[in-house]
């Protein structure tokens, strides 16, 4: 029996984003940098070690996805929506209470979960409690600023 060949013309795709190329980009490992960089300040981490971590986040804004897709051709752009979700998202909030430390807390611990093992092999386990207690109320003061979130950039695509 012969393979059939499948050809996909059209997709949809997701992306981090940013609205707009002139503002910070506030993102949970931003403010976890924050927190390295106090501790470094106070001599708890080397600064050689903290010169030599990187964890790089750029988010494209809506226009220079579109200018991309149009200089590369292959694929036209049919639709671009631009999605704000919470930092907190999933985060069960059944008592009706937007209670800052609970966001705190939730988003520590997945932050914490998914980069843990890179920053417990460039600074050792010593660090990671003390660490993530300080980007903790580094949440705590942004949330008490506003909702966090992130962009995400949802496009539907067709192939030329």
């Amino acid at each position: 029996m012969p393979k059939q060949k499948h050809s996909c013309r059209s997709g949809v795709v997701g992306s981090m984003g940013n609205l707009d190329q002139n503002s910070a980009i506030v993102a949970p490992y931003g403010i976890l940098g924050l927190a390295l960089n106090d501790m470094a300040t106070e001599g708890l981490i080397e600064d050689a070690k903290l010169d030599s971590i990187n964890m790089p986040r750029y988010g494209a804004t809506p226009e220079e996805v579109k200018q991309v897709i149009g200089s590369e051709g292959s694929f036209t752009l049919q639709r671009l929506e631009a999605i704000n979700t919470p930092w907190d998202e999933g985060l069960n909030k059944n008592n009706g209470n937007d209670d800052t430390n609970m966001s705190a807390d939730f988003i520590a611990k997945y932050v914490r979960a998914t980069t843990e093992p890179l920053i417990r092999a460039e600074f050792g386990e010593g660090i990671i409690d003390e660490l993530f207690l300080r980007y903790r109320k580094k949440l705590v003061m942004k949330l008490e600023q506003g909702m966090l979130e992130y962009t995400n950039l949802v496009l539907f695509i067709t192939k030329k």
